[in-house]
């Protein structure tokens, strides 16, 4: 009986260390498939934010020139535009708590979800 619980011991002991160790595998594969997509996020909306911008201050320009041609006043054009942007800078401000919501709730969706 000592023998066969001695056997048992220690095959529950192999049995746990297997374990520990599929579980240490299982871990470091899912950090890095969300390592590997968050990475692969980022980039992405990175790229896409500096063309945006790039497109965003062209087309600032050209409406700036615009207006400035149409008021006769190439710095009141300049001023308009730049009116724009701080009305639109408001009410980012004004609405930043449920920006802030949505972004956390997407964040979460994205980052914590299960297969």
């Amino acid at each position: 009986m000592s023998k066969k619980l001695s056997t048992i011991t220690s095959e529950s002991i192999d049995n746990s260390q297997e374990y520990l160790k599929n579980s240490w595998e299982y871990y470091k594969l899912k950090l890095f498939l969300h390592t590997a997509e968050f990475s692969t996020t980022i980039i992405k909306y990175g790229i896409l934010s500096i063309f945006g911008l790039i497109a965003l201050l062209l087309f600032s320009l050209a409406l700036s020139i615009y207006l400035g041609n149409l008021t006769e006043s190439m710095s009141l054009g300049f001023l308009i535009v730049g009116a724009i942007y701080l009305v639109f800078l408001l009410l980012v401000f004004v609405l930043k708590n449920p920006l802030e919501t949505k972004i956390i709730e997407s964040l979460s969706k994205s980052i914590l979800h299960d297969e």
